[in-house]
């Protein structure tokens, strides 16, 4: 599951939000067995957490756009290098 927390130093992945051409298209949910076994659905927590992500913007190790729907969200970037890497 992709369960991550915002850090401002010491982070796992530098993330920029963008609105266009992104490498993963992220959705958010409240509830933390919805993001099992995805990549695309994050789930923020502050303990436990698999990753820790910067927001940053310039030179981001991925570049992201939120969306509304589960359904809607994936990688865009199909080689990118931290494809099954996140969750």
């Amino acid at each position: 599951m992709a369960i991550v927390k915002e850090v401002t130093s010491f982070e796992d992945i530098k993330v920029q939000i963008v609105t266009s051409s992104p490498d993963l298209l992220v959705y958010v949910t409240k509830s933390k067995s919805e993001a099992k076994g995805s990549d695309a659905v994050w789930y923020f927590d502050t303990s436990f957490v698999e990753k820790k992500i910067k927001f940053v913007t310039s030179f981001p190790d991925l570049k992201i756009q939120y969306v509304n729907s589960k359904r809607d969200a994936g990688w865009k970037n199909k080689t990118h290098k931290l494809q099954n890497r996140i969750g």
